[in-house]
């Protein structure tokens, strides 16, 4: 949602620099840094519940991006594009005048101090106190129905857009209550094999870039003290899947596809597993899903935005309009995972391409002190001992061959290709089940 928003928010700022126009998303004299994100559903789960905090953040970073550069050190997109919401004093008080109190584990992220389930006929409010001294609001809230999947499995399918791939599918039926609507959320765990891995790598140390006339260092090449080879990655859902029954429909969904994977995804490339969670949500809560959806796919969402474009259910207790975004809900839960290989679906077929360029290179080993005070021209790419000390190159051999255009003692690869911790962990998740 936060992702969504900020889209939303950065094109509006971006129009407004071609031509004024009037899109209401700052309603009352405010301005978009002072509007308040909330998201947070309570569950039927006995966990530490999660509420986030966020503000938007109007200045946009034209250097972040979401495509991997090899020879540049990674940034952490996600915190680099959310302005959190420090300090703040968060409470949910259920319908029998419980308190429950979160505390912030996280700059923004508010987790409750104890672990509770959310009840069925009882009602929940969120309460928000901002480090400004914003006081905030939810509607109450309670659980509408219970609906438990009691399916899942993967096949082959085409998407809409003609493209080949994988789908994962559920069916459910309704226990109790309203289970009319529904939201699903996922979280896909898979593995990584780095593709150039070898077992010796570069050991950089007593480095001083400035020294002079040259800089000094220590340079090894050494056996691998950790697993580099083999990881896991996981990442959440970031899309709004919802389906809504009709009368007409019976208690349930019949092969109702979540998520759908192109066959070139990586992620499938070696063993993947999903875990799919169905949440029976509220029909506000539908709908403004609904909406932020509508925003999300929209070719033109200028033309979408409309004067209270998102209506959530947190307010400002001061009655100021459009000084919160957001919703909290509170729904049943039901999860089940699912586990597959690429070659249980395309046996004879090469794997999908790793997603990272994993060409060789060489560079010299050292470089000019960067306290040199001359004259100095180098077309050459960084050298080794830069790039080990940014820590984006991983060791492939010595260069024997004299490969590149200026070539240097060692062949390496992005750190990626040769590091699978790089982009995952090496630790095997506690769910893990291999074939």
């Amino acid at each position: 949602m936060r992702r969504i928003v900020l889209y939303i928010v950065v094109g509006i700022l971006f129009y407004n620099c071609i031509d004024e126009v009037d899109l209401a998303i700052t309603t009352s004299g405010n301005d978009p840094e002072d509007i308040l994100i909330v998201e947070g559903t309570l569950t039927n789960e006995l966990k530490r519940h999660t509420i986030t905090l966020s503000t938007i953040d109007t200045i946009l970073d034209l250097q972040i991006d979401s495509v991997y550069t090899p020879f540049t050190p990674p940034r952490d997109i996600e915190r680099d594009l959310v302005n959190y919401e420090e300090n703040a004093q968060v409470v949910v008080v259920d319908g029998n005048g419980v308190e429950y109190g979160f505390d912030e584990v996280s700059p923004g992220i508010y987790e409750s101090s104890i672990a509770f389930a959310a009840q069925l006929a009882t009602t929940y409010q969120l309460l928000i106190t901002t480090s400004n001294g914003g006081s905030f609001s939810s509607k109450p809230m309670q659980i509408q129905g219970v609906s438990e999947i009691n399916g899942i499995h993967a096949a082959k399918t085409t998407s809409d857009t003609g493209a080949e791939g994988i789908g994962i599918f559920i069916t459910n039926n309704s226990i109790d209550g309203n289970s009319q609507n529904l939201r699903f959320t996922y979280s896909e765990t898979y593995k990584i094999i780095a593709p150039l891995w070898r077992p010796r790598e570069f050991r950089l140390t007593n480095y001083d870039p400035c020294a002079l006339p040259v800089p000094t260092y220590d340079l090894e090449i050494v056996d691998r003290t950790e697993e580099q080879r083999v990881c896991y990655a996981t990442e959440e859902s970031n899309t709004i899947v919802q389906a809504q029954l009709s009368s007409l429909s019976g208690s349930g969904l019949e092969d109702f596809m979540v998520r759908f994977l192109g066959r070139s995804n990586f992620a499938i490339s070696h063993r993947y597993s999903i875990e799919v969670a169905q949440l029976v949500s509220s029909p506000e809560a539908f709908g403004f899903y609904e909406q932020l959806d509508n925003f999300s796919q929209s070719d033109n969402v200028f033309s979408q935005v409309q004067p209270g474009f998102l209506e959530g259910n947190i307010t400002a207790d001061n009655g100021r309009e459009g000084a919160a975004i957001g919703f909290f809900d509170v729904a049943s839960v039901s999860k089940t995972r699912l586990f597959f290989n690429y070659r249980d679906f395309y046996p004879d077929e090469p794997l999908p391409p790793f997603p990272f360029d994993c060409g060789v290179h060489s560079s010299p080993e050292s470089h000019v002190s960067y306290c040199f005070m001359g004259e100095f021209v180098n077309d050459c790419p960084q050298s080794i001992i830069e790039r080990i000390d940014l820590g984006v190159i991983s060791y492939v051999d010595v260069n024997s061959l004299n490969l590149g255009t200026c070539p240097g003692p060692y062949l390496y690869v992005a750190s990626a290709c040769g590091d699978c911790t790089r982009i995952g962990t090496n630790v095997v998740p506690e769910f893990w089940i291999e074939e």
